[in-house]
């Protein structure tokens, strides 16, 4: 059995999830619990991993979980922040309880999900960019003004993110050093999905930083925290 008292950011991860596969495996094992998946239009990846430490209690024997990430979203948004949630293998169902004022007790059924879990991929990269998160949700709302793709272009170690579309043209450059701190061996260019983009850091606490990695022509690599655990996505480039 896990027990979970950090309700919303666990809320935050599966939501961030389920934002693009709707069943997967999640794994328990001596490190904690994780879950790695590749949408079914094949254009991005999600790895997420919560530490033991990420948990109140953490007693379970490593195993595989097979669950329907739509339905176990809807389950522990039912939880408020002053709730527990808990977590619990019982026969052919994921037991979710959530304690507070009431004890309320979900049974999900257990499903063969038999897909493989995906390698995350190595790469290197030629960009790091740290910013802020309400600044890179902020330039992407703005970007979805014009157009379903987004350009993120960095020259001299500066970031331009550039969208262009019948309506109009944006070109925005990131000014603020302490929210936006580029390290950069070389200079990138990378048209993304819009919307996969904008789904991919809406769960990310608007006060906290986002980790972008790029390489000319290549899938882009996007990392935060959500409390102590870590979402992490590589999302494939579209052709410029």
């Amino acid at each position: 059995m896990i027990r979970i008292t950090r309700v919303q950011p666990f809320q935050s991860a599966i939501r961030a999830i389920a934002n693009f596969i709707s069943e997967g495996n999640f794994r328990f094992n001596e490190k904690g619990l994780s879950f790695k998946a590749v949408d079914p239009s094949q254009i991005v990846l999600v790895s997420y991993e919560a530490g033991r430490d990420f948990f109140e209690r953490f007693d379970v024997e490593p195993s595989l979980v097979g669950v329907d990430i739509d339905e176990l979203n809807k389950v522990v948004r039912r939880a408020s922040a002053s709730d527990a949630i808990e977590l619990e293998l019982e026969d052919s169902y994921l037991k979710v309880a959530i304690i507070g004022s009431l004890e309320r007790i979900f049974r999900l059924p257990l499903i063969d999900v038999l897909e493989e879990e995906p390698e995350v991929p190595e790469q290197s990269y030629d960009v790091t960019i740290e910013i802020g998160a309400r600044l890179l949700q902020e330039a992407l709302k703005d970007a979805s003004l014009f157009e379903s793709s987004v350009v993120f272009r960095v020259e001299n170690s500066k970031l331009f993110i550039e969208a262009r579309g019948s309506q109009g043209m944006l070109r925005t450059e990131a000014k603020q050093q302490d929210l936006v701190k580029v390290r950069a061996k070389a200079d990138v260019v990378g048209k993304y999905s819009l919307n996969f983009l904008e789904n991919i850091v809406k769960e990310a606490e608007p006060s906290e930083s986002i980790i972008l990695e790029l390489k000319s022509e290549a899938p882009m690599r996007i990392t935060y925290n959500i409390g102590s655990a870590k979402l992490q996505f590589h999302l494939a480039h579209m052709i410029l």
